[in-house]
């Protein structure tokens, strides 16, 4: 919390408006001859130029006087309009020294985490004391200079509180005792704490609330809390202040409460433990000494362990022995008792006294046979004396009681080593590398990469085990390497060795890193199948198949996910699994997120809001959640509170997710302008994200804006030269009339997928265009190899049918019988016959025909009249010749001819399939049985 304060408090300073310099400050604040004023005034907050806060308001904070609805009294209000916000209110008029100061103070955070209290000795912005009390029911002091906070003591448990939040109609009563460099801080009129610091011998008084964390939507509001009623991320009320500055009066103040044998030991202990944790061991146990101080006062367990401690950090070692021994002593059956004794073998082996050490820990576990600690230091005891073996086997008997901590398996390791034990100590450094893999604690297990690599270079598990560490820290050729060499010493060295899911998993992902996601897919599905009871391999392989697939349907995707969740319900994933490295503690919000998407996908809405539901409660308000749940409010027709809910800034997005989110639910209501300030605030948080850069460019090329668009895509290319971004790039390239271009994306988006199906549409469209029809053909054969069988893939199938149309229309023409359609007269009687011939068919060798053709065919076309007839309507008009004449020309002369050489090709496509056709070079003679009387030939 004091980096938070401080960045708050650096950020509200800079903003104060009721600030002015020391040397603006008025004369009259002063008394006669310069000095601070001395007074005993009580403020009323019924009337305003009682309070000397100024009241006041500006878009962050409202300042103002209320009537108290828990009291009959007003208050000064201070009411903060957002979160991450420091804000105080200066009566500045007014300048002390040495004061007592007391008031009480109500707070309601709106259930999210805030703060108020007083900064006094301010001597300008950002320069004071400050004290301030917690919805959290904790407490502390600052000494700041220029903004920068630095604790004198930090969050503290209020006393008679015992650290539970303050409801919003509690109250809490303080006062501070500023005595020269002392100050006494009084809670309820309970001693709470004293410090002493010299850096700013006065100043002025001010109120101040501070709003750390905003409550989330999904946040339940204590009782009395009006945030639903409200605009406030936090209300702070000063409900009584009385400053007396006369120095009699607050020396008698002090000097009541110094050394004052009313003073609770419980406040002390706690004030000794803040100190501790504020690394002041000398304050801390200063505080414990004063305790036992008090005439009667018996020492505790707590007191001892704390001062013991505290002792050993000061190089006390005598006292930090003779505490650690008086605590266990008292009760060693008891936690601190237990404590004391592990704490009595640190300060032994501080002190380099070995041999007792190892008689302390041989005692000591006979009553606490199951403590790793004493064990390791049992092991460090026998490692001094050289007695090696004993040594060995309490390193791993302190393994086996902890398997999760690798140090004890790798000081086992190093004494199986130094015993010349090789094969013993190999296996406890791959115990120890990979509990530090667990924990994740890759600066450990780096040390040992050489070591294993040494020991183990002919062993499998060694080098994948390095490999993951090399994955872990990013070194991606070493760990594709590592894994590779993994693979080829498990396939020789041991036939029975079982391949390692984890592994498997992790060269998945190198797969994906390098653009192979397709390739990955079998990885996915044998490393799930490895690790059956492990749900991150089935969440990544349910992932993968959605996004190779686009389908919220698939069946296997669909299978993974129920198996993940239902592994992720039953909350016993983690044990026993070889993989449980790759496990988070939030997986359960993470595939519930997953399973949102999957959800809206589906357009089920109430599906999607439980999920939605878990994942918050699991990850609280992260952006990729909170973008869902934005989705999920548009699909249910509000797009006003999906947009309020995607509201974001570089604080709570600093990803973009949130606002690339805003951006594509404006897109879809056709809000481009809108959209595209979203999608430029979502770069500007991850100015190298390739999806934001795809889906700005979606959105500009909606308003026209190609020349943008193309640079947004290229950038997309060079980061994440993707199918989808290379086929959009070509359709800008299209738009600009860069054909060359546009083609060379869409082959090099196949390179990477060559059955990415818009690719090829898009690649056709572009021969067309170009009068290159036969490898179009060629393009349009590849996507009829493609399964459009799903509804997803309409849109594709259509578009694939239309190319189809595009180039039979370039390629062909339609010539209709004239009877096609019948007379105008009798439209009944037309014949509805056409055909589809090449508009430039290449030319048909001389045909014969010994048979006639079918009533569908053409007959031919009249040179006079220009009309096609068909067979049908041919045949009703034949010479005595058999000859077919013209139907419209009444001239017994105009006989119809095969002029188009398209229907010719059908003619002959006709004869070869029924075998009857002749060629007229080898024509029989006219007796020939062919010639016989009754046969008619068509030529």
């Amino acid at each position: 919390m004091p980096s938070l304060l401080r960045k708050l408090l650096y950020i509200r300073n800079r903003l104060n408006p009721f600030a002015r310099r020391a040397s603006e400050r008025d004369d009259h604040a002063r008394g006669i001859g310069g000095s601070f004023i001395e007074e005993s005034w009580t403020a009323d907050f019924s009337k305003g130029n009682h309070t000397r806060f100024a009241i006041k308001s500006d878009f962050l904070y409202d300042a103002n006087l209320r009537k108290n609805q828990f009291y009959s009294g007003f208050s000064f209000v201070l009411a903060l309009k957002k979160s991450a916000c420091l804000a105080w209110s200066e009566a500045q008029d007014h300048q002390y020294r040495d004061t007592r100061i007391s008031a009480s103070l109500r707070l309601d955070a709106k259930g999210g985490y805030g703060a108020a209290g007083l900064l006094f000795r301010m001597v300008d912005e950002g320069t004071c004391y400050s004290f301030l009390v917690s919805s959290k029911g904790y407490f502390r002091l600052d000494v700041m200079r220029n903004g920068m906070p630095t604790p004198l003591v930090a969050w503290t448990e209020l006393p008679l509180f015992s650290g539970a939040s303050l409801k919003p109609d509690e109250s809490v009563d303080f006062s501070l005792i500023v005595c020269g460099s002392r100050i006494v801080i009084l809670i309820r009129g309970r001693w709470a704490a004293e410090v002493s610091d010299t850096s700013f011998p006065e100043g002025c008084l001010a109120f101040a609330a501070a709003s750390y964390e905003e409550a989330s939507s999904e946040a339940s509001f204590p009782e009395g809390s009006s945030a639903s009623e409200s605009n406030f991320t936090l209300e702070a009320f000063l409900e009584s202040l009385t400053v007396d500055s006369r120095p009699i009066e607050v020396s008698q103040a002090y000097e009541t409460w110094r050394n004052s044998p009313d003073i609770d030991s419980a406040a002390r202990l706690h004030l000794a433990e803040t100190f501790t944790a504020m690394n002041q061991p000398q304050a801390a146990l200063i505080q414990i000494r004063k305790i036992w101080e008090l005439p009667g006062q018996r020492k505790t367990q707590r007191e001892l362990l704390l001062a013991a401690r505290l002792s050993q950090i000061l190089d006390a070692t005598r006292d930090a022995e003779n505490y650690a021994q008086e605590c266990f002593q008292l009760d060693e059956s008891s936690a601190e008792g237990k404590e004391a004794v592990t704490e009595l073998a640190k300060i032994l082996y501080a002190e380099g006294r070995y041999r007792d050490l190892a008689k302390h820990c041989t005692k000591a576990l006979k009553t606490k046979k199951d403590d790793p600690v004493l064990r390791v230091f049992q092991g460090h005891a026998y490692w001094n004396v050289k007695n090696y073996e004993k040594a060995a086997r309490a390193y791993d008997a302190a393994f086996a009681l902890d398997p999760k901590n690798g140090i004890p398996a790798k000081n086992a390791a190093n004494v199986y080593d130094m015993m010349g034990r090789r094969e013993e100590a190999l296996q406890r450094y791959i115990d120890a590398g990979r509990a530090f893999l667990k924990t994740s604690s890759y600066n450990d297990l780096g040390l040992l990469v050489p070591t294993l690599l040494s020991l183990g270079k002919d062993r499998a598990q060694a080098h994948s085990l390095v490999g993951k560490w090399a994955f872990a820290v990013e070194d991606w050729n070493m760990a594709d390497a590592e894994f590779e060499q993994a693979n080829r010493l498990r396939n020789t060295e041991n036939s029975t060795l079982e391949k390692d899911g984890a592994q498997v998993f992790l060269e998945a992902l190198l797969l994906v890193r390098r653009g192979k996601r397709r390739e990955a897919l079998p990885l996915f599905e044998e490393a799930a199948a490895l690790e059956k009871h492990f749900p991150l391999f089935h969440f990544r392989l349910a992932e993968t198949h959605f996004l190779l697939d686009d389908d919220p349907d698939n069946p296997a995707m669909l299978s993974s996910l129920n198996t993940a969740l239902s592994f992720l319900n039953q909350n016993d994933h983690l044990e026993n699994s070889s993989a449980s490295s790759e496990s988070d503690d939030g997986l359960l919000g993470w595939v519930s997120n997953f399973a949102a998407q999957i959800a809206l996908r589906k357009n089920d809405l109430s599906a999607a809001a439980r999920y939605l539901e878990t994942a918050l409660k699991v990850l609280g308000n992260v952006p990729a959640v909170l973008a869902n749940r934005g989705l999920l409010f548009f699909m249910e027709g509000s797009l006003d509170k999906a947009l309020a809910a995607l509201k974001s800034d570089a604080h709570n997005d600093p990803e973009g997710i949130m606002a690339n989110c805003a951006g594509n639910i404006l897109v879809r209501a056709e809000r481009f302008s809108e959209a595209d300030e979203q999608y430029r605030k979502a770069l500007i948080a991850a100015p190298n994200n390739a999806g934001y850069l795809y889906n700005h460019a979606l959105c500009l090329i909606e308003q026209g804006l190609f020349g943008e668009a193309e640079d947004r895509l290229s950038l997309a290319c060079s980061l994440d030269p993707a199918p989808a971004i290379l086929e959009t790039l070509s359709f800008v390239a299209v738009k600009k009339g860069k054909y060359p271009e546009a083609e060379q994306a869409c082959r090099s988006a196949l390179d990477i997928d060559p059955n990415h199906a818009p690719s090829l549409i898009s690649l056709g469209w572009i021969l067309l265009t170009l009068g290159r029809i036969a490898e179009a053909g060629e393009i349009i054969s590849r996507l009829d190899t493609l399964d459009f069988s799903l509804d997803l893939s309409a849109n594709l199938a259509k578009g694939r049918e239309d190319l189809r149309t595009r180039m039979n229309d370039l390629l062909y023409r339609t010539i209709e019988c004239a009877n096609f359609k019948g007379s105008a007269d009798d439209p009944s009687r037309g014949c509805g016959h056409a055909w589809n011939v090449m508009k430039d068919p290449p030319l048909s060798p001389p045909l014969r025909l010994f048979a006639m053709p079918p009533d569908d065919l053409p007959a031919g076309s009249c040179p006079e009249c220009g009309k096609t007839f068909c067979i049908g309507c041919a045949k009703q008009h034949l010479d005595e010749q058999g000859r077919f004449m013209c139907p419209n020309c009444n001239n017994r002369n105009r006989s119809l001819k095969l002029i188009n050489e398209g229907l010719k090709m059908l003619i002959r496509k006709w004869s070869e399939k029924a075998s009857i056709a002749g060629d007229p070079a080898n024509e029989p003679s006219k007796d020939h049985p062919k010639h016989r009387k009754g046969k008619r030939q068509y030529e």
